[in-house]
Order: structure tokens, then C-alpha cells, then sequence
């Protein structure tokens, strides 16, 4: 139980910081509502169970090992925040009239991608996991049971977000707020994908 406890508050620390899926579940929430935020969610916790798989699976590890696997990887996740980053740009050039409403399967799509473009969260069932691992019986197991919480954890503090956004809509679904709402979240996505282009490449 102390090793489940320890291993909840490191993960419930690690999800509480906002990350390119926050931003992606917020941003989506203000455009299209609390259901936005319920499937972008969904998503970006749908790529965490691959990952999770995958870390069973020993392939995590692997990315983790091949340093030009993991950049490769990691450049593409990075590429598709850029490609967000842009969307939201020319989005918040438009009039809100003009505006188009996203189909209800392209803000799952988006989350799945965020998360799964992320190979840091296989790092993360690989090398932060197996340390709350119990000595006795089944490792894999033990290692589902603290995947799950992890999930469960990120889709709470993702939902609590998307929560916030959804009470403080009405103010930035103004016109005015929610140009300056989409630019910001416009290059806070570029300069993520931007940095983390870069840092996979120089890291190759």
C-alpha cells in the first residue's frame, strides 16, 4: 500500500503539470463544449493505455534504448502540435462566424495523437513505474494496476480542466477574448512542438 500511495501522489504530481494535451483538451473545450472535452480526453487517455500496453509489450523500452527511435518518435509528435499550433493560429484570424465546428471525432483524434506522439510517457511506465513495483507476486500485475491509475488520474486532471475552461466559456467566447485565447494557444502549441523538434534532434 505505501508503494501504491507513494507511486499516486508522484503520478497525481506529474499530471497536475499542464502539458500539450491541456492545452489541446482546453482549447477544444471552448470550441465545441463540455462533450469536446469529454472525448479529447478520452482520447489523449486512449493513447495512454497504448502506451501502457506497449510498456508491457517491452517496445517502450525499446524506444527508450534506440536514441534515433525515440527522436524520429518524438519529432513527429512535435510536428503535429506545430500543425495544431498553426490551426489555431489561422483560426483565430477568422471572423467567429466563419468559424467552423469541429466533427465530433476529430477532437478524440486530436487527443489520441497529442498522447501518442509523446514517447515520454513510455519513458515514464518504464523507468518512474517499475520503482513502486511490490518484490512479490505478479509484476505485470502490479503494473497494470498502476497504469490504470495513472490513466485514471490524467483523466481526472484533464476533465477538471476542460471543467474550468467550460465555466469561464461564456468570457472568452467573446470575440474579442477568444482571438486572444486561440493566439495564445496557437504559439504556446508551436513553441512546444518547436522546442521539442529541436531537442529531438540535437538529442540525435
Amino acid at each position: 500500500m505505501t508503494g501504491i500511495a507513494g507511486y499516486t501522489a508522484v503520478a497525481g504530481l506529474v499530471v497536475l503539470v499542464p502539458g500539450a494535451d491541456t492545452l489541446v483538451v482546453v482549447r477544444n473545450t471552448l470550441r465545441g463544449g463540455s462533450g469536446s472535452a469529454v472525448r479529447t480526453t478520452a482520447g489523449v487517455c486512449a493513447g495512454l493505455v497504448a502506451w501502457a500496453l506497449l510498456s508491457s509489450a517491452g517496445l517502450a523500452a525499446a524506444v527508450a534504448a534506440s536514441p534515433t527511435l525515440f527522436a524520429v518518435l518524438k519529432a513527429a509528435g512535435a510536428a503535429y502540435l506545430v500543425y495544431l499550433g498553426v490551426q489555431a493560429l489561422i483560426s483565430s484570424s477568422r471572423p467567429a462566424a466563419t468559424e467552423p465546428v469541429l466533427p465530433a471525432g476529430r477532437d478524440w483524434r486530436q487527443g489520441a495523437l497529442t498522447s501518442l506522439g509523446n514517447p515520454k510517457v513510455g519513458v515514464f511506465y518504464t523507468s518512474l513505474l517499475p520503482q513502486f513495483l511490490p518484490s512479490h507476486g505478479s509484476p505485470l500485475a502490479a503494473s497494470v494496476l498502476l497504469a490504470a491509475i495513472h490513466i485514471a488520474l490524467s483523466f481526472l486532471s484533464l476533465i477538471a480542466y476542460g471543467v474550468l475552461a467550460s465555466r469561464m466559456g461564456d468570457i472568452f467566447r467573446k470575440e474579442k477574448w477568444s482571438r486572444v485565447l486561440e493566439t495564445t494557444a496557437g504559439v504556446a502549441l508551436c513553441a512546444i512542438g518547436l522546442w521539442l523538434l529541436v531537442s529531438a534532434v540535437a538529442e540525435n
